[in-house]
């Protein structure tokens, strides 16, 4: 939306903030603390290594390095504090030129946040506020320390760069609360105001009618490769009982191609019934199911079905491990009995820049099989990469649309971008036009997962008057993009991405805050299960080309070849025959690239 799921910009912000000069004391003399234009107090230059940051809890000396145009007296005036907690070691005067001011600040063992100012008056100029210092309270616990930091951090952004912060800044905000409480506990209060920034959940979610955002921080590992992964291998995962002595199933949305389960012979749609050896029951398998999706470790026994089939069972063993992270989790070709149709399937779990090497491979030999049609599976794709997603959509639109707009942003100050299909501001995410797939119109399959980057290939696509049809639900929604940037606190980093700018297409629509609406509904996302095509959408208890199970890409299949569905057989199968996986050498780049605009 990781634009759950947006330009990139390619320098990454690294910050660590404790407190900083929104909290500058009333100057001195009429000044209002330090000021920006400092020529016209007679200093051509000053550095302050403090700048951004607190003094040090437990005491530090600094240097500062100014340079004025004659003969200055510099003063440290304390505003909070005992006397002396801060002072002057060198530089309470200087000459013409280069000179260094040298304090020194003392440990706080008191219950008082202290705050100093220094004052300097160049000879012949007036008197001007240089730098406010501040230094935390004694008996501040680690917690409040640590959200303080990440708390002002995530302030200051929102303060200058969320779509909505002229309404934000009005609000009264906590700084020492939990920092991963911080976002909901203010953005919420705007109420409809920001109410593109996220929504309100559907009725046949777990909570319906729930206000979420959109905005997010998160803490991710700087130092791992993100393109590596580890478990079983995964997607999501839901439970139904499947016996009538209360047995309970837990059905596979995916697998990750390439992982352990999946070389295990594991798959799409595999209910499990039998873990190390123990039925699953009402009593014990929400507690299996979080362990196997959020943080398995070991080796597990499965005993499972497939297709629904209560006859036949089936045994796994799968030991966790790492792997090689790819967001495709299907690809495949298909022809008509008439010879008339290629059709490509395409299922993307997210765009993911770290992974362009996979999407560009699969796009590749999709244009070799020179399909007619495309169905892009995009039911679990939250979005990600724009850059990724405007390949994908260049390839789609073909050569003619290649200088045509893909998306347009907004920000808060007014300023634009505006994307093509070839690529961003002069192609800054270098990715290139895709190859052309000769494609007259789109298939899609969405949910109210599909989000973000991926409802912007839908937007995109219909500002060239290019056909798009949508199969299964309606999507999210998500018309606003993130600018995303990192800060680090005691060696751990935090990815913060707040929502910057609105999209549109190359017509300027950006009305879609509700989603898409389906073409051709399965599910219909309301409380009811009873008038749906497709109760279990966007799930399944078969793989992906059992049409007797994917109902929505049997409905595109029909409709591609020209079937009447009214007298095509509910269990017709497909044989797509799975595009492999290239030679291509994979060229990542450190750090997973989710939501959007990277600093």
């Amino acid at each position: 939306m990781k634009f759950r799921s947006e330009l990139i910009r390619m320098a990454v912000l690294l910050a660590a903030i404790m407190a900083i000069f929104a909290c500058k004391p009333d100057g001195i003399d009429g000044e209002d603390g330090p000021v920006d234009d400092l020529e016209s107090y007679g200093i051509i230059s000053f550095s302050n290594p403090l700048e951004g940051r607190s003094v040090a809890y437990d005491g530090e000396t600094v240097s500062l390095v100014l340079y004025t145009e004659a003969a200055y007296t510099a003063e440290l005036i304390n505003h909070a504090g005992e006397d002396g907690w801060a002072e002057m070691a060198k530089g309470e005067t200087g000459i013409e030129g280069r000179n260094t001011i040298r304090i020194q600040f003392s440990e706080n063992k008191s219950e008082q946040e202290r705050k100093a100012e220094l004052m300097v008056t160049v000879d012949g100029f007036k008197r001007v506020s240089l730098a406010v210092f501040v230094q935390n309270k004694a008996g501040m616990t680690d917690a409040v320390k640590k959200n303080l930091a990440i708390n002002t951090y995530m302030h200051e952004r929102l303060q200058e760069e969320y779509l909505w912060a002229d309404d934000y800044n009005k609000l009264d905000i906590d700084l020492e609360m939990d920092y991963s409480q911080f976002l909901s506990h203010h953005l919420m209060q705007l109420g409809d105001v920001n109410i593109w920034d996220g929504g309100l959940t559907r009725a046949n979610s777990a909570d319906p009618g729930k206000r979420f955002i959109y905005t997010n921080i998160q803490e991710v590992a700087a130092s791992t490769k993100a393109y590596s992964t580890a478990g079983l291998g995964f997607g999501p995962i839901f439970s139904s009982q499947i016996s009538q002595d209360g047995v309970i199933g837990l059905s596979l949305g995916y697998v990750h191609i390439g992982s352990p389960a999946y070389e295990a012979g594991m798959k799409r749609g595999d209910t499990i019934y039998k873990v190390n050896g123990t039925v699953l029951t009402m009593s014990n398998y929400q507690s299996v199911m979080n362990e196997l999706y959020y943080s398995p470790s070991g080796t597990y026994t499965f005993e499972f079905i497939s297709n629904a089939d209560m006859n036949n069972a089936y045994s796994a063993t799968v030991t966790t491990a790492s792997y090689i992270y790819n967001p495709v989790l299907f690809s495949g070709i298909m022809k008509d009995d008439s010879g008339q149709h290629v059709i490509g399937y395409l299922v993307l779990e997210n765009f993911d820049l770290n992974c362009q090497e996979f999407v560009s491979d699969y796009v590749a030999q999709l244009a070799e099989e020179k399909i007619t049609d495309l169905i892009l599976d995009l039911r679990y794709n939250p979005g990600g990469s724009v850059a990724q997603s405007r390949y994908l959509a260049s390839a789609i639109a073909g050569s003619s649309h290649l200088d045509d707009t893909f998306v347009k942003v907004t920000f808060r100050d007014g300023s634009t971008q505006n994307w093509t299909f070839r690529g961003g501001p002069e192609d800054q995410d270098g990715l290139g036009a895709a190859p052309d797939l000769g494609l007259e119109r789109l298939y899609v399959i969405g949910s109210y997962s599909t989000a973000s980057a991926s409802e912007l290939i839908i937007n995109g696509l219909k500002g060239v008057d290019f056909p798009v049809y949508i199969y299964g639900g309606r999507t999210e929604g998500k018309n606003v993009g993130m600018t995303t940037t990192q800060t680090t606190y005691e060696g751990r980093t935090y990815m913060f991405s707040p929502i910057t700018f609105y999209v549109e297409n190359a017509k300027g629509f950006r009305d879609y805050p509700d989603g898409f609406a389906a073409d051709v509904m399965v599910n219909n996302q309301n409380s009811s299960y009873d008038d749906d095509a497709d109760n279990l959408f966007p799930y399944s208890f078969g793989d992906w080309g059992s049409m007797s199970f994917n109902v929505a890409l049997r409905y595109a299949y029909e409709d591609i070849v020209g079937i009447d569905r009214a007298s095509a057989p509910a269990t017709r199968s497909a044989e797509f025959e799975p595009v492999p996986m290239g030679e291509t050498p994979m060229k990542m780049t450190s750090g997973r690239w989710g939501n959007v605009i990277y600093r």
